[in-house]
């Protein structure tokens, strides 16, 4: 059963864009369920006092290079990644 789903013109370019990033990464059609599949499932929420701290940052740290909150966490879980990576060879 399909159902209807209103969004404003702001969230439906944003929908749009992580659709055409999955596509990209899969390398396959995606639909608009696939995208609100992965939101729900794949997305981690946190605390808005964390959200403004990284969004000061990047905002008075222009000289890192981040353009996003995205950018910056893609980072900073590579980061850590790699560092756990290390304490567990040694």
């Amino acid at each position: 059963m399909l159902k209807t789903l209103r969004v404003s013109d702001e969230v439906h370019a944003k929908l749009t864009a992580i659709l055409g990033t999955l596509m990209a990464q899969s390398g396959k059609m995606q639909t608009y369920e696939d995208v609100i599949e992965v939101l729900l499932n794949k997305s981690v929420v946190l605390p808005q006092d964390l959200m403004k701290q990284i969004e000061e940052l990047i905002e008075e740290k222009k000289e890192l290079g981040y353009a996003s909150i995205a950018e910056f966490m893609q980072d900073a879980i590579r980061i850590r990644l790699d560092n756990l990576s290390d304490k567990n060879e040694s």
